[in-house]
């Protein structure tokens, strides 16, 4: 096992802060986001569209024949369901079946677009990182510190093993930083 000191520590906790704040100054986190939840609602509108798409006025089938208005069906099942249908009865389980697609589909696309407004309005590349400091930087004598809450997590086989302080940034033309306990 490799021994870790504090000091590197402390170290990788405020390099994992400066690289949180310049992903979000950069954009690519809500770049991300939104490419990954346009394409699950696309995904969503697939489902609902195209898989639970219905047609009521197309005959039923009953075990691959497809049924005339005099037909019934019989269906064994071990798990509930079975039973003996008419024409009109296994038009509705079938357009059933579809409606759970409908609703999958177009309610995961709907909760992408949520997210999608929620990550384009929290990962705007011109919002601040951190909440600000009252006092004014010790390097460049500006009032321009923010801190956060940072966490870095190293993994080693099936371990993790969580760093955390608060960690205080200036501007990063100025590049101060400090790692303090919370």
């Amino acid at each position: 096992m490799v021994a870790v000191d504090g000091s590197n520590m402390a170290h990788a906790v405020i390099e994992t802060a400066v690289k949180e704040r310049t992903r979000l100054h950069t954009g690519r986190s809500r770049t991300t986001a939104v490419v990954v939840l346009v394409l699950l609602a696309g995904l969503g509108l697939f489902l609902g569209l195209v898989v639970g798409k219905s047609d009521p006025t197309s005959a039923p089938t009953c075990n691959g024949q497809t049924m005339s208005r005099s037909d019934e069906c019989r269906i064994w099942s071990n798990h509930g369901g079975g039973g003996t249908f008419g024409y009109d009865e296994m038009i509705d389980r079938r357009e059933s079946g579809k409606g759970v697609w409908k609703v999958v589909g177009f309610g995961g696309a709907a909760l992408a677009v949520v997210l999608m407004a929620v990550s384009i309005s929290k990962l705007d590349p011109k919002r601040p990182w951190g909440k600000p400091v009252t006092e004014i930087c010790p390097r460049c004598h500006q009032p321009t510190l923010r801190e956060k809450l940072t966490v870095h997590t190293i993994s080693r086989g099936r371990t993790n093993y969580r760093y955390s302080g608060i960690v205080t940034l200036c501007t990063p033309v100025c590049g101060f930083t400090a790692v303090r306990q919370r």
